[in-house]
């Protein structure tokens, strides 16, 4: 019971640590770039190609797609933006958020006290907020991977849990299985970077095969859609539409790719054969930037699809 508890708290620990410095992150960059980045969207002429890019850069300094979408669908919702030009950015959103991944994989965690202490000499500026809000971000960057060293340790005793082990391997042999996992997980947490985050800890300590682990990461791509979907709840028509196309988006990658998960497996060994999270990592790359070339042609079916699914 006790070994439990201690597996327990070390992971809720690094969890938390890890939300925290997402918070952090977020709050910060939002403050620093947000505005302007908003601005700049408004009052550019996007072609796909420029929306991807925009969706990227924005999603990147965010730090979240779910942000980034929920930004673009209130774009459209004013007007601000057609639904042409919302479906290159949420594309382009997608791709952004794996660099989080990417970052993670770095596993930088014994050099976190650098950014920490430049955090916190920052925030505790009293007189300039851009001073400040740069303070958050070092900070939040310095936590995310405190948290994330954490959790790692805090599930490598899990590996001596046989029916642990079981469980995991079903999810390996029935990817649908994990599919819905990552699905239901992420449409929980909302957040898909703290879902591949916790992936990345589990297959740094062999816990779980890549096929699983690929198999709840393609499930946890639809699951990130939930927030953007309770956000447009309270939206016209035109704002819904906006939010579907996310879904559609996210739903027809995930049904594209799901027969090739093993070739998606073998892919991500080839790009990086020693390092399981950085393996993750590129299998959630691949997937993104994969699923916007295939459907970027299609990006007026999808605009079609949407107004034939949500009326005025």
């Amino acid at each position: 019971m006790i070994y439990l508890l201690i597996v327990v708290s070390n992971m809720a620990t690094g969890l938390g640590l890890f939300l925290l410095g997402m918070k952090f992150l977020t709050n910060g960059l939002k403050e620093v770039t947000s505005s302007r980045l908003s601005y700049a969207i408004r009052n550019l002429k996007i072609h796909p190609i420029l929306g991807i890019a925009i969706g990227i850069l924005t999603t990147a300094l965010l730090q979240s797609s779910s942000g980034t979408t929920i930004i673009i669908v209130g774009l459209v919702e004013a007007n601000l933006l057609n639904l042409y030009q919302a479906a290159a950015i949420i594309m382009g959103a997608n791709i952004g958020t794996t660099l989080t991944a990417q970052l993670i994989a770095f596993q930088p965690s014994r050099y976190v006290f650098i950014p920490l202490m430049i955090g916190l000499f920052l925030s505790l500026h009293k007189t300039n907020r851009r001073l400040r809000f740069f303070g958050e971000i070092f900070m939040g960057f310095a936590l995310l991977f405190i948290g994330i060293d954490l959790l790692s340790k805090g599930v490598s005793p899990l590996a001596s849990l046989v029916r642990f082990q079981e469980i995991l391997l079903e999810f390996g042999t029935k990817p649908i299985l994990g599919v819905i996992l990552g699905f239901c997980t992420t449409a929980i947490i909302q957040s898909s970077s703290t879902g591949i985050a916790i992936l990345q800890s589990l297959a740094t300590n062999h816990l779980i095969s890549l096929t699983a682990a690929i198999a709840i990461l393609l499930g946890q791509n639809i699951g990130t859609c939930v927030t953007t979907l309770l956000a447009s709840i309270h939206l016209t028509s035109i704002g819904k539409r906006a939010a579907l196309i996310h879904i559609l988006f996210n739903l027809w990658g995930v049904v594209l790719m799901f027969p090739f998960i093993e070739i998606l497996c073998r892919l991500s060994i080839t790009l990086s054969p020693i390092n399981p999270a950085r393996q993750i990592a590129n299998a959630h790359s691949i997937f993104n930037v994969f699923s916007t070339i295939i459907f970027l042609p299609f990006i007026p079916l999808f605009v079609k699809l949407s107004t034939l699914m949500v009326r005025d």
